[in-house]
């Protein structure tokens, strides 16, 4: 699979095994999300949503980027709307919820790339 820009195929993996998608990173403007189940990585560049709420240089705020170095593994992907371009992440652990507009979404294989 080549690489490919679009929100769809990550809608897809989350409306299919949402359980299987595994946030990998979060730095500068980027989430990086893993699908465990189609081996798929989608990175992410994204916005404060709504707009402007974060600070101007990164739209994530402290708390997540708290719950990003502290417990990485428990922040999931809660929701994905391709029609209004939106990311919702959650953290299990301290249960705070995160919404994202999706700027950008580039789909790969694992296949393409040798980090996931």
């Amino acid at each position: 699979m080549n690489s490919i820009v679009s929100t769809a195929f990550l809608q897809q993996c989350f409306a299919m095994h949402r359980m299987d998608l595994a946030v990998k990173r979060i730095k500068g403007a980027g989430i990086i999300v893993f699908c465990r189940q189609c081996r798929i990585r989608h990175t992410l560049r994204v916005d404060s949503w709504p707009p402007g709420v974060a600070g101007a240089s990164s739209p994530f705020v402290e708390s997540l980027l708290r719950c990003a170095t502290d417990h990485l593994t428990a922040i999931q992907v809660h929701a994905v709307d391709v029609v209004r371009e939106y990311l919702d992440l959650v953290c299990a652990e301290c249960r705070s919820t995160h919404a994202f507009r999706i700027a950008e979404c580039v789909t790969r294989s694992s296949q393409d790339s040798s980090s996931t």
